[in-house]
């Protein structure tokens, strides 16, 4: 099985601080830039796009589309899942579809939710994603120590057998057995905490027992000096936990698209037979 490469494409200050505040500037020369560093390790990568950063970046949406990434869903506005009404959830995602498809002009099959926000009290929202057309949804975290996640999850990639009987394939991100629990090592902090040695061994452990790695960033983690340029207040805890890491966060990002070729999430959950799972409402 292989790498899948995902980038949650949003901006710091806005799905951190307060999803009402704009998107900075910095946040698409952050995703140019992070385009550039897959174009020259010549990776695909799936992109989950925020419908706000869409609005204000349209060009590097298109560029995404152009250069033979996967555009998909993160939702418009960065809210959990699990703070919507079902009709504001639908509201949500369907906004995002619409948006990203008259875009680029490519139908868009996948979603992610803000912050994994799909957990026990969401799980309504799998059928509303497949009501809306979505192929598959990566928003399932299946670690017990995640800040959102859902510890008795399976952990590799399943065909939901959903209430509705629609059908939608959950595409989780990675996580390691270690001692009868699972452990969170798909990326983010976690890739920019643990040193590269490890981050491979994760990715082997899974690869080499023919299991999908789903590994995922965003934009602002190949930008170690953002806070100097954020023009909010911040809390120093808060800067130090978003921000430890960062410098060397691109090196291991290129490490890791050189050592393990990636595949879009897509092509992932269109390939293969996966086992039926019914989720427990």
């Amino acid at each position: 099985m292989p790498l899948v490469c995902t980038i949650d494409v949003e901006d710091w200050a806005q799905s951190t601080l307060d999803t009402d505040l704009p998107i900075l500037e910095h946040a698409g020369r952050n995703m140019e830039h992070l385009l550039d560093v897959l174009a020259e390790e010549k990776a695909k990568a799936t992109c989950f796009i925020l419908g706000k950063f869409a609005e204000k970046f349209p060009g590097t949406v298109k560029r995404i589309a152009a250069e033979g990434h996967e555009v998909a869903s993160h939702g418009f506005g960065h809210v959990d899942v699990f703070r919507l009404s079902p009709a504001e959830f639908r509201e949500d995602v369907r906004r995002s579809k619409a948006q990203l498809e008259a875009m680029t002009g490519m139908p868009v099959k996948g979603y992610r939710a803000p912050d994994f926000s799909i957990v026990k009290a969401s799980l309504w929202a799998l059928d509303i994603l497949a009501e809306e057309g979505f192929v598959y949804d990566a928003s399932v975290n299946p670690a017990g120590l995640a800040r959102f996640g859902v510890p008795d999850w399976p952990a590799q990639p399943v065909r939901l057998a959903l209430a509705s009987g629609r059908s939608l394939v959950e595409v989780p991100v990675a996580t390691l057995p270690v001692l009868g629990r699972r452990l969170p090592v798909a990326g983010g902090g976690y890739h920019r905490l643990l040193p590269w040695p490890l981050i491979r061994y994760a990715i082997n452990q899974l690869v080499l027992r023919n299991q999908a790695f789903v590994a995922y960033c965003h934009p602002y983690e190949f930008d170690p000096d953002e806070f100097s340029r954020v023009p909010f207040v911040t809390p120093l805890k808060m800067r130090l936990h978003q921000g430890l890491g960062r410098r060397g966060f691109e090196t291991k990002f290129r490490k890791m698209l050189r050592g393990f070729k990636p595949v879009l999430a897509l092509s992932l959950a269109e390939g293969t037979n996966w086992p039926s799972h019914t989720p427990a409402f």
